[in-house]
């Protein structure tokens, strides 16, 4: 009987409506079935969770509850309100964390049953959370009162504290300072903490920027290319929460070059984990640097008996003020020279020391006299070539590189001839369409002066300048300041003689042709050159619209949708007037991000229209995952026929990739390859085993070539 009188109380026996509408069975009515609300929630949780790892302090987020009546009879919702109160250690400076925001109805509110047919069915409950600035977790209870006849008041949590992890590391940025030149790399160490209120699973590095940045750890050491392809874990780094593990960042100080650059770490982190937190790096961009000019003191022949002098300048380049401790020649250095500090002043007479150094103030410099008094003819090798006396100046500081070897030569003469002397502006490592400034003003003869100037351009043809090089010297080879532009990656080697006002040349053993290197390598991500053989025109030097043929360099972005005029059924890249670059489309923007310092932009820096080129393409930061297609279209060959095109792609100053292609017609299109970004690889447009991927007779109406 007692389980049977339970039943009846659940179900309710009555014959007299009560306040709310419903019956209520009266005592000894064994026949009246009794009403029976139930407060029912959608969603039916007993707790609300909010993840605000992604929101802003003062970010607001929303939690609704939908209020049923799920049994029988009225439903009386009687009261709702939300208790909350600030945890310990935090601050609602946003105001209060948690509120619930006004009802649409007036308290008590009567629900009807749900499987009914008549209104209202049931009512809205939002509660309103404020993200604080603290970013401790908060927790408010909502509370419902109704005549709920087995459950009258109910609570459902609504709580900030859901377990995510949360990724911060330190240092950041990870600034190496300036770092002496060595073979070695420089470790840092990286804290990975978990802030978080669960476990943190780190499962991957990537380096961008600067190459000579890399991350090791357990298991793992990435620098270089690797680095820029990164490492996934086999076993993720587990960082509990509240606690920390170590990585080393690494930094190869092979050149005083500042280096920038971006330590990626990919974890489960909600906020940063997927595309991975990015922590700067930073090496050699501050402190003392040192500009050592000229690199080699050359002081020629010289007669016997006389003083000849060379400045040698030493320059402060760095951030931090330079302190010269030392500058002496080194073992083995012929007495004949020396060195005269009488410049400098202040006492310094005797020169630098480690106690009394010469600290030479920001961008400011120098100068200390080398000398040369040649005290005997020097005797000649078996070519009859004078041997000179060797020297070494060594200059010591606090700079990168801490201690400057500059060779010095001169050799005793009882001949009159000049000595030729080249200075570069620019001096002998340059990028691409550089334009030189020479200067032969330091040429001299041990008497009077120097009267004429013969230069020597580099030419392919000997060997002193790379192929497809058409460059001239500007105004003459006479001018003893010509300007020469350096438009294709390789070495270029300028020569010079000059003549005295007595008439001595030289040029001969006794004084030798002047010589100077250039070396021309690219300082981007992706260099890409385009250059072209001719074999009908005479002169592929000349300039002038119709002088020579016309071949166009493309780089295409993966979203170009161009005509598919080759017919294999998919939109070709080319043309395209936003993503595919060329003559009309030099510098387009925002092909990455809206920051327009963001240098993720391409351009085309030489449009060569009147044969040979070259054509230069130049990308410093390309974007991860995108694909970018490389092609040569033959736009105009004014009668003189084939060409044969040859492209060279650069990754920095290496050369990936190098393909010519022979005898391209007119109005050939030639996909040379891709790119599939961060590999700095190219692959063929063309099968492996197949001829390269060319289309004749290519004509984009939109660009329609003259006589086309």
């Amino acid at each position: 009987m007692q389980i049977a009188g339970a039943l009846a109380l659940a179900l309710g026996v009555a014959g007299c409506p009560d306040d709310t509408g419903g019956n209520q069975c009266q005592p000894g009515d064994q026949f009246c079935i009794q009403d029976a609300p139930q407060l029912g929630r959608d969603p039916g949780d007993e707790t609300l969770e909010i993840t605000d790892s992604a929101l802003s302090p003062g970010d607001p987020a929303y939690k609704s509850v939908r209020l049923l009546n799920r049994g029988t009879g009225t439903l009386k919702l009687e009261d709702v309100r939300l208790e909350y109160e600030v945890p310990a250690g935090a601050t609602d400076d946003f105001g209060a964390a948690f509120e619930l925001l006004p009802l649409p109805v007036e308290l008590p509110f009567a629900i009807l049953p749900i499987d009914g047919l008549e209104l209202p069915k049931g009512v809205n409950v939002q509660v309103r959370y404020t993200k604080q600035t603290d970013g401790l977790p908060r927790t408010a209870t909502l509370v419902l009162e109704s005549n709920d006849i087995v459950s009258k008041i109910q609570k459902v949590v609504v709580t900030t504290d859901v377990g995510v992890p949360r990724l911060i590391v330190t240092p950041s940025p990870v600034d190496f300072g300036l770092v002496p030149k060595s073979s070695v790399p420089l470790a840092k160490s990286v804290t990975l903490l978990n802030t978080g209120s669960r476990v943190l699973n780190v499962s991957g590095f990537r380096i961008t920027g600067d190459g000579r940045f890399g991350v090791r750890g357990d298991g793992f050491d990435i620098s270089g290319p690797d680095g820029v392809l990164g490492v996934d874990l086999a076993n993720a780094i587990a960082v509990p929460a509240g606690e920390s593990r170590t990585v080393e960042a690494t930094f190869l100080s092979d050149s005083p070059t500042p280096a920038e650059g971006n330590l990626l770490v990919f974890s489960d982190d909600p906020t940063s984990g997927s595309s991975g937190l990015a922590v700067p790096l930073i090496g050699n961009k501050s402190g003392p640097c040192i500009l050592v000019t000229p690199r080699k003191v050359d002081f020629g022949g010289k007669l016997v008996g006389n003083v000849a002098t060379i400045q040698v300048k030493l320059e402060s380049c760095g951030t931090e003020a330079l302190k010269v401790t030392s500058v002496a020649f080194g073992p083995g250095s012929s007495p004949d020279f020396g060195l005269d500090f009488s410049d400098l002043g202040g006492g310094s007479a005797a020169g630098p020391s480690a106690a009394t150094p010469i600290v030479v103030p920001i961008n400011d410099f120098v100068t200390i006299d080398v000398t040369f008094t040649p005290d005997a003819v020097n005797p000649r090798d078996a070519d009859n070539v004078p041997i000179p006396d060797q020297g070494t100046l060594l200059v010591g500081s606090n700079a990168f590189e801490a201690e400057v070897k500059v060779p010095v030569s001169g050799a005793g003469s009882d001949v009159e001839c000049p000595t030729p002397v080249i200075h570069i502006e620019e001096g002998e490592e340059v990028i691409p369409q550089t334009v030189l400034h020479l200067d032969a003003s330091e040429s001299y003869a041990p008497f009077g002066a120097v009267k004429d100037f013969l230069w020597q351009r580099p030419r392919p043809e000997n060997g002193t300048a790379p192929a497809g090089t058409t460059s001239v010297l500007v105004p003459a080879s006479t001018d003893p300041q010509p300007v020469f532009a350096v438009d294709i990656v390789g070495t270029y080697v300028f020569r010079l003689d000059v003549v005295d006002q007595s008439g001595n040349a030289s040029g001969s053993p006794q004084c030798p042709t002047a010589e100077y290197t250039v070396i021309v390598q690219p300082d981007q991500a992706i260099h890409v050159e385009l250059t072209w053989h001719t074999p009908g025109d005479p002169d592929e030097s000349d300039s002038g619209e119709g002088n020579g043929t016309d071949l166009d360099l493309h780089f295409a972005h993966q979203n170009a949708n161009g005509p598919d005029l080759d017919g294999d059924g998919s939109p070709d890249p080319w043309f395209d007037d936003k993503w595919d670059v060329f003559w009309w489309n030099t510098n387009p923007r925002q092909w990455g991000s809206f920051d327009p310092a963001a240098q993720d932009d391409p351009s085309l820096d030489r449009d060569d229209t009147d044969g040979a080129g070259p054509e230069n393409l130049n990308l410093s930061v390309p974007e991860d995952g995108v694909t970018y297609t490389i092609g040569v279209h033959y736009w105009k060959d004014y009668s003189f026929g084939t060409s044969d095109a040859t492209v060279k792609v650069f990754h920095y100053a290496d050369l990936v990739y190098e393909v010519t292609y022979p005898a391209m017609k007119w109005l050939d299109m030639w996909c040379v390859g891709q790119i599939h970004w961060p590999a700095p690889v190219v692959e063929r447009c063309a099968a492996e085993a197949d001829p390269e991927y060319v289309t004749p007779n290519y004509v984009n109406n939109f660009f329609r070539p003259p006589g086309s």
